[in-house]
């Protein structure tokens, strides 16, 4: 695939099937993505990948905390929207309006919430950290590397999502996946196939 196709052709996929992924793809896009450019090479990335067994147990513990109404902790606090410089929370605020174009009310009171407490039904994600002691070149470095890690997953067909709910309880992720304290678990990627009928 072209890279202009790929990035064209790259969308956060909200609702995936359960068709499972070959190892070795996975561990290709992890191959790929480490050819990221970092600060001074420092490559400070770790990744994590759940699936299987491991992702079911993170997709029940993430289910009952969601249910329950956990308060979020996720390492990388959150900043309330009105505290945004405008020019994003304007993008954030467009964003909202297209969205309730094309979701139903009942999709977007139930649906899409049962989706999301479910971690988008994905088949795999990717966990990364950069250590808590780094600078902020090492966000930076992360997101490179996540993009090239969705823009991989792409050109072989597997569709990606990074979102804030799947690093919003650290601590049910710690309880699965061996990530030790020094290292924050910065962003939560799910890989797949595209469900064709995301909320059926």
């Amino acid at each position: 695939m072209e890279t202009k196709q790929a990035i064209e052709d790259r969308h956060s996929v909200r609702v995936f099937t359960n068709k499972d992924i070959e190892i070795n793809k996975l561990k290709k896009l992890v191959e790929l993505a480490q050819m990221a450019p970092s600060w001074v090479d420092s490559q400070p990335w770790k990744i994590y990948l759940a699936k299987g067994k491991t992702l079911e147990k993170l997709k029940t513990l993430h289910l009952e905390n969601s249910m329950t109404g956990k308060i979020t902790a996720s390492e990388w606090p959150p900043m309330h929207r009105i505290n945004w410089d405008e020019f994003p929370r304007d993008n954030m605020a467009k964003l909202n309006l297209s969205r309730t174009a094309f979701l139903t009310k009942d999709e977007l009171d139930s649906g899409w919430t049962k989706v999301q407490q479910n971690l988008y039904y994905a088949p795999a994600v990717f966990y990364l950290t950069i250590p808590k002691n780094s600078s902020n070149w090492s966000i930076y470095d992360l997101g490179a590397f996540s993009q090239t890690l969705m823009l991989a997953a792409t050109d072989i067909g597997l569709g990606s999502m990074v979102a804030y709910e799947f690093v919003k309880y650290p601590d049910e992720i710690r309880q699965v996946l061996p990530i030790p304290e020094k290292e924050a678990i910065a962003v939560g990627i799910a890989v797949g196939y595209e469900a064709e009928k995301p909320y059926q």
